[in-house]
């Protein structure tokens, strides 16, 4: 999955499309991550495997988030800006896919080395696009139909989010490199914006099986 600071810069490309509820939308944005561990990542990322070719596949059913709290992903900043982030993360999936990296047997040591290039990219986010802490916690979050999906830890989450503007760490990239982050950007920004183009104008939504990994 992308990292929250990526999340967070493509919502802020995709805020000038004309969304309201900036504030909802920019938490929406990063929702789905705010759970309590990796295994609850398919249910709040809508994951589906599906047969392809005598094998299988997997794809993130947005549409069928879409379709589960219609008409809020239509007229709420928060459901808009979850409905994104699994555009978001389909992308990555994509990317990951594009570059060979999905095909890598991901070892407990790899997956800390990949971890630690997000905290090298956070520090390259915030210099080379100005990204700045604007997060606005929703009242009465604990009321949202959203919750129906997972109890999100999103008081916890944002708090640890905050760190992400100001760490320095030193070394170099090695899985994720700043040129690797700029292709995804370019790959992904523009499907970002046709499925919010879509939404706010009211046509077919974009077909999440188009992003079939």
């Amino acid at each position: 999955m992308a990292q929250r600071t990526i999340h967070y810069l493509i919502g802020e490309e995709l805020i000038g499309m004309g969304v309201r509820d900036v504030d909802r939308f920019r938490v929406g944005n990063l929702l789905p991550d705010a759970i309590e561990d990796l295994i609850y990542r398919p249910l709040t990322h809508y994951q589906v495997d599906v047969p392809i070719d005598g094998g299988s596949a997997r794809f993130s059913d947005f549409e069928r988030f879409r379709r589960e709290f219609a008409p809020l992903v239509e007229t709420d900043g928060l459901y808009l800006g979850y409905y994104l982030h699994l555009v978001e993360d389909a992308c990555y999936r994509m990317f990951w896919k594009k570059i060979g990296f999905a095909d890598r047997q991901m070892t407990r040591e790899k997956v800390a080395v990949l971890h630690n290039d997000y905290h090298l990219l956070n520090a390259y986010i915030v210099r080379s696009r100005g990204l700045r802490d604007e997060i606005v916690f929703p009242d009465h979050f604990e009321r949202e139909p959203i919750n129906r999906i997972y109890p999100f830890l999103l008081r916890d989450f944002l708090d640890e989010m905050r760190g992400d503007f100001s760490e320095d760490p030193k070394g170099t990239t090695h899985y994720m490199t700043e040129a690797l982050l700029e292709e995804y950007l370019n790959d992904a920004t523009p499907v970002c914006r046709e499925a919010l183009r879509r939404i706010l104008a009211g046509e077919e939504p974009l077909d999440a099986r188009t992003l079939t990994w």
